[in-house]
């Protein structure tokens, strides 16, 4: 009998042979699997069984009757599972961690058996599995010559370190299997793939763009100090890869000057590829963009840019003959197999914790990367240890260099304060020439107005030509922006998360264009403006906050160092309360370090680093309600490295509890343009949605579900497509397109007229 694994999508054409899938699959994820570990086979040798073994289920005729049309369901990956244990003993952990791939090569990753869903677990898996004789006889006859009797075990520092092996070795079995059937069910796609300028190429177009950036910048203090970064940055390139630290007052150029480190960096030691984790979307829009448009110009395909709100230029079905179109940049993104990555911490961190393939499936990618972390102070409390453990074991076991870069360093180091902080990070700045950087780079007075009302911010708001004013929540942006323009004020805007992402990018270029002409610009906003984000106010007003994050506006303010001048940074204190428990923690002890201590010196590298110090130092000494690990609220770490049974590592239960920020959200298109409107009709009509959707990701805005079962109702926001997966907002007179984004007032406020259809 003739087995397949796969039937053409043209009628006619040849049907796949099971064992040439299979063969195809060993090979690949054998090569992607070699790269984990350089210099030794037996990661390769890993991922080749895997591949010979992930379709084993399909020697199965039931199977074979399902690809001749007949309508019945087969589970085929289980029975891969059952006979990696079986070769390679269920005493070993070698077995499990193969069946673990195996049988969630479609599903996902599953749980061992002492995870959440006990009906889905691995173990049960197996129990009820019934291997019809025809496998077994099969894979005897034409993949068992092809299995090694035995595999070697490497020595891990703990179960979670086994757990993210478990996972890359996963990556590069979901990668290979889904570019090998890719390659026979689709060869004009897989064409697309790959193109992409190399390391080489992108690092002396960056040197090109540099020298010519030096040539036009007019000598002040603060060029002096970018240079220098820039300089101890290519030094920094020639240490062997690790852990390093860039400490860089705002405005100090560390955005170029970490890409130089990283492509410098990599093409020394042999890297493969520059991985960006940015914490906002709106720094992510402007780094990429950076990147794009300057560094990389005239490079088709040099930055991957891997978020929620990102679309890639051209239409829907485009495919741009020089590499840039969006199916190519829908391919990379897939597995991230391009030269530069610009990507979220969300999608970072939670792709390294995620079950399903479509998540893991880079995974194998990020080896051998120079990962810039960037604003690294902003990694959420609740998850660090877990994100620190992550980022020790790839620069430990994977070969990563890790770069922190940030204005605020944090105490990530081990036992100052933290016991569980990464050890030997190498700082590129010198740590003993910090007061001296902060005093070369100071640009800004910081002082402390005390209480203030939304009257008395709008007048002061009102009485400065420009000045940018930095709140907590949506709610209280909202707020004064309207107390402003009932006061006529000119000039004025709005920025939130409200808004979005295509409405922020408008209202950022004229912000921009207005602070360039000396126009009156007065800018409310939450504070998303505050990392990253490329503006130059000369007053800045900031509600009490974390010291970080008074820091970051900061930035905001005096940009570029005007010589004689000094910005100036005006803390208030506000009634309003934000509700997040760690954005509350964090302003709280500012209060606390700058009590008794003159607000002049809050940008003070000694003061900054005791915000650190005592930021972490609290929370060690606290437990959550339930007793647990304040910094590992999810116990996503905790249940991974102690877990001590190979039969009940719980992948899927981690991965469905770990995110990096409140998930309790929904996305709702915004049909903000005509374009997008278009985009939205069609989505309606579509059976195969996903270029659409991709395009309509700058068109998103999240609210609260509790919010969204209330405007659902209403009528407001109504869920559409063919299987109402998309959710679109109807009534545009809930979207102010002129400054505040999507207003979700209680639609039980709407007058009887407005609720007239």
């Amino acid at each position: 009998m003739a087995w397949y694994a796969h039937t053409p999508k043209i009628p006619g054409d040849p049907w796949e042979p099971l064992r040439e899938h299979l063969l195809r699959v060993a090979a690949r994820a054998e090569g992607f699997a070699a790269v984990l570990f350089p210099g030794s086979a037996w990661a390769g040798a890993w991922a080749r069984v895997l591949g010979l073994l992930h379709d084993a289920g399909k020697y199965a005729e039931a199977f074979q009757r399902l690809l001749n049309g007949e309508n019945i369901r087969i589970d085929h990956s289980t029975a891969g599972a059952v006979l990696a244990l079986e070769r390679y003993g269920k005493d070993s952990p070698v077995g499990w961690l193969l069946a673990y791939a195996v049988a969630g090569h479609h599903a996902g990753l599953p749980d061992g058996g002492m995870g959440g869903n006990e009906g889905a677990s691995l173990t049960v898996r197996l129990r009820k599995a019934k291997l019809p004789g025809s496998v077994r006889a099969e894979v005897l006859r034409e993949i068992g010559p092809l299995l090694p009797a035995e595999l070697p075990l490497p020595t891990f520092v703990d179960w979670f370190a086994v757990a993210l092996f478990a996972r890359m070795i996963f990556s590069c079995l979901t990668d290979a299997d889904a570019l090998a059937t890719e390659g026979y069910s689709d060869p004009e796609q897989a064409a697309l793939r790959g193109g992409q300028p190399d390391l080489p190429t992108l690092a002396a177009a960056l040197r090109m763009h540099l020298v010519g950036k030096a040539a036009k910048a007019t000598p002040s203090d603060v060029n002096r100090i970018r240079t220098e970064v820039l300089e101890r940055c290519r030094d920094a390139a020639a240490l062997p890869p690790g852990l390093f630290s860039l400490a860089v007052p705002t405005g100090g150029g560390k955005t170029l000057s970490s890409l130089s480190f990283a492509l410098e960096h990599a093409q020394r030691h042999g890297l493969r590829r520059v991985i960006y984790v940015i914490p906002y979307l709106s720094i992510i829009e402007q780094t990429a963009e950076t990147f794009r448009e300057d560094a990389f110009a005239g490079l088709p395909g040099a930055v991957l840019e891997h978020h929620s709100a990102y679309a890639p230029p051209g239409g829907f079905d485009d495919r741009d003959e020089e590499g840039v179109g969006p199916d190519r940049h829908k391919l990379a993104s897939e597995n991230w197999d391009s030269p530069v990555t610009v990507t979220t911490a969300v999608q970072f961190f939670e792709s390294f914790f995620a079950a399903r393939p479509s998540r893991c499936r880079k995974l194998h990618n990020v080896a051998r990367s120079v990962i810039v972390l960037d604003e690294a102070q902003l990694l959420p409390l609740p998850h660090l240890r877990p994100c620190l453990a992550l980022l020790d074991a790839l620069a430990r076991d994977y070969g990563c260099t890790i770069l922190l870069s940030t204005a605020t360093q944090p105490a990530l180091d081990r036992d100052r304060p933290l016991a569980f902080g990464l050890t030997g990070i190498r700082p590129i700045m010198p740590e003993d020439g910090a007061p001296a950087l902060h005093k070369a780079m100071e640009r800004v007075t910081v002082e402390h107005a005390g209480l203030l009302d939304d009257e008395a911010l709008a007048d002061r708001m009102r009485n400065a030509t420009q000045a940018l004013c930095v709140l907590d929540t949506r709610g209280h942006a909202a707020d004064l922006y309207r107390a402003l323009r009932d006061r006529e004020v000119e000039g004025l805007y709005h920025l939130s998360a409200a808004m979005c992402a295509e409405h922020r990018s408008t209202v950022l270029a004229a912000i921009r264009a207005d602070l360039a002409e000396g126009r009156p610009c007065r800018v409310v906003s939450t504070q998303l403006v505050e990392a990253g984000v490329d503006v130059d106010f000369p007053l800045v007003l900031r509600a009490m906050a974390g010291l970080d994050s008074i820091i970051q506006s900061a930035g905001r303010c005096n940009r570029e160092g005007r010589p004689g001048l000094f910005g100036r940074v005006v803390v208030f204190d506000t009634a309003r309360r934000n509700g997040l428990s760690d954005l509350n923690r964090r302003r709280d002890l500012t209060r606390e370090i700058m009590d008794g201590r003159p607000w002049d010196r809050a940008l003070h590298p000694d003061v900054i680093a005791t915000y650190f110090r005592r930021l972490y130092s609290a929370d060690k000494r606290k437990r959550t309600a339930s007793g647990g690990d304040p910094y590992d609220r999810t116990e996503a770490w905790s249940r991974l490295a102690t877990t001590n049974r190979r039969d009940a590592i719980p992948f899927r239960a981690v991965a469905a509890d770990f995110h990096l920020i409140d998930n309790d959200q929904a996305a709702v298109i915004v049909p903000y343009t005509e374009e997008a409107q278009r985009w939205a009709d069609a989505l309606r009509a579509t059976e195969r949605p996903g270029a659409i959707a991709r395009k309509l990701q700058r068109f998103i805005v999240t609210i609260p579900r509790g919010q969204l079962a209330q405007l659902m109702v209403a009528g407001i926001v109504k869920a559409i497509g063919e299987h109402g997966q998309f959710l679109l907002l109807t009534d545009l007179s809930y979207y102010d397109d002129a400054a505040l984004g999507l207003v979700t007032r209680d639609p039980r406020d709407r007058t009887e007229v407005e609720n007239v259809v």
